[in-house]
């Protein structure tokens, strides 16, 4: 009785004809998805190390302590920048005055920026119009030596007053004059 099974002979043949066709159906899947990643991320586990996309957890954290070293210096900055411009402002508000003078200059001849910098170096910083300088005899805000301050159309007003100090260095600059500073 070769060519007659019995029932349960054919059961047993058509459950090892289903297992084989989905092993195959398996296999087939496997050999398609093996090129590619499922996932961007990738977590390796093995031989007692952890590795998340390829990166040990020393390489994460050493990661973590260089960008925590970088945020903190840059708050450190952020502070400290912050304090340098509140004593700015204190030094600015506490005389009106100049920054009106300033300001004024800068409306009238330009070199807004030139004008602002050059009476914080030639003061250090204090805007202060009565500066005297003892050893150059330089006077004012901009720091007018006597002849150079004749030679302006402000030169019949006082050379302390913050208004004629301004008007006179944006003139000087709107003529060319604007190198006779030692401050650039």
């Amino acid at each position: 009785m070769i060519g007659r099974r019995t029932p349960p002979e054919r059961a047993s043949l058509a459950a090892c004809i289903v297992l084989v066709a989905m092993l195959g159906v398996l296999a087939a899947a496997a050999v398609v998805t093996a090129g590619r990643d499922p996932s961007p991320l990738r977590r390796t586990v093995g031989y007692g190390q952890i590795r998340f996309q390829g990166l040990g957890p020393e390489r994460w954290a050493q990661r973590w302590r260089q960008a925590h070293r970088q945020l903190v210096d840059a708050r450190r900055r952020v502070v400290s920048l912050s304090h340098a411009l509140r004593a700015q402002r204190r030094i600015v508000l506490r005389k009106p005055q100049v920054a009106e003078a300033i300001n004024l200059a800068c409306i009238a001849y330009g070199y807004c920026s030139t004008l602002w910098r050059r009476a914080r170096c030639e003061t250090g910083g204090t805007f202060d119009p009565g500066a005297y300088n003892g050893s150059s005899s330089a006077s004012g805000l901009f720091q007018f030596l006597p002849s150079t301050w004749a030679s302006t159309p402000y030169a019949r007003l006082s050379v302390f007053s913050p208004y004629a100090n301004a008007l006179a260095a944006g003139w000087m600059h709107a003529n060319g004059r604007g190198g006779e500073w030692t401050c650039r």
